[in-house]
C-alpha cells in the first residue's frame, strides 16, 4: 500500500514531444511521471522555449504602442536627458532592441526558473531533483505561457487595448494604469495560476514529494513574490 504522503507511480508509456505538450494541459501528472522515469531529453525544454520566444515576439508586435514610445522619447529630449539625434536612433532601433530583449528574457527565464525549482527541491524539500529534470519541468509547463500569449493576443484584438490581459485587471474598470493595485491585478492572471499549479505538480511528481509541499514553495515564488513586488513598486 502506498503512503498517503507520497505520489504513487502512474506507469505511463513513452510518448512523443507533441503528446507531452498536449497532455500537459489536461493531465500533467502523467507527463511528469514519464519525465521522472526516463533519461533527460533536451527537446522537452528546448522546443517549448522556442515556442515561448515566437509567441512573445508576436505579442510584442501586436502590443507595441508607438505613440507612447514617441511621447516618452519626446519628453526625454525636452528634459535634455537625450539629444534629438539619440532620440531618432532609439526610435529607429527600438523594434530590434525590444525583440532581442524579449527573446533573451524567454531564454534566461527558462534557465532561471529551472534553477529556482532545482534550488527549492534541493534546499527546502530534500529531493534528488537534477537541474536537467528541472529544465524539463519548466520547459513543458511553459506551453501554458504559449497558450496564455495566444489568448492575450485575442483579447488585445477584441478590446483594442494593448494592456488587455486574461487577469483580474479586466475587471478594474477605470482604475489608473499607474496604480499599484492595477499592477497587482495584472499579475493575478489565470495562466500564471495555471502555470504555477503545473510547476508544483512537476516538482511533486519528479521530486517524489507531496503536492502540498511543492505547491507551497512554487506558489510562494511564482505568485506571491510578484504581487508583493508590484505593491512595493
Amino acid at each position: 500500500m502506498s503512503s498517503p504522503t507520497t505520489n504513487p507511480p502512474l506507469n505511463p508509456g513513452v510518448t512523443s514531444l507533441g503528446s507531452k505538450l498536449t497532455n500537459i494541459l489536461v493531465s500533467p501528472s502523467y507527463v511528469f511521471e514519464e519525465i521522472a522515469q526516463v533519461p533527460h531529453h533536451m527537446a522537452n525544454w528546448l522546443a517549448p522555449m522556442c515556442l515561448v520566444c515566437l509567441t512573445s515576439l508576436l505579442l510584442l508586435a501586436f502590443t507595441r504602442d508607438k505613440e507612447t514610445l514617441a511621447g516618452t522619447l519626446r519628453g526625454l529630449v525636452e528634459k535634455e536627458t537625450i539629444t534629438q539625434t539619440q532620440s531618432s536612433t532609439l526610435s529607429a532601433t527600438w523594434s530590434s532592441v525590444s525583440a532581442s530583449a524579449v527573446c533573451f528574457s524567454a531564454i534566461a527565464g527558462t534557465f532561471w526558473s529551472a534553477w529556482i525549482l532545482w534550488l527549492m527541491g534541493k534546499l527546502f524539500l530534500g529531493t534528488k531533483l537534477t537541474y536537467g529534470k528541472a529544465l524539463e519541468i519548466v520547459g513543458l509547463a511553459s506551453i501554458i505561457t504559449v497558450l496564455g500569449a495566444v489568448v492575450t493576443l485575442a483579447l488585445v484584438a477584441a478590446a483594442g487595448d494593448p494592456a488587455a490581459r486574461p487577469a483580474l485587471s479586466l475587471l478594474a474598470g477605470r482604475l489608473p494604469r499607474e496604480s499599484p493595485l492595477y499592477a497587482v491585478l495584472q499579475h493575478l492572471d489565470v495562466f500564471h495560476f495555471w502555470s504555477a499549479t503545473v510547476l508544483g505538480i512537476g516538482l511533486s511528481r519528479v521530486g517524489r514529494i507531496p503536492f502540498r509541499e511543492a505547491g507551497f514553495w512554487v506558489f510562494g515564488y511564482w505568485i506571491l513574490v510578484p504581487v508583493a513586488l508590484a505593491l512595493l513598486a
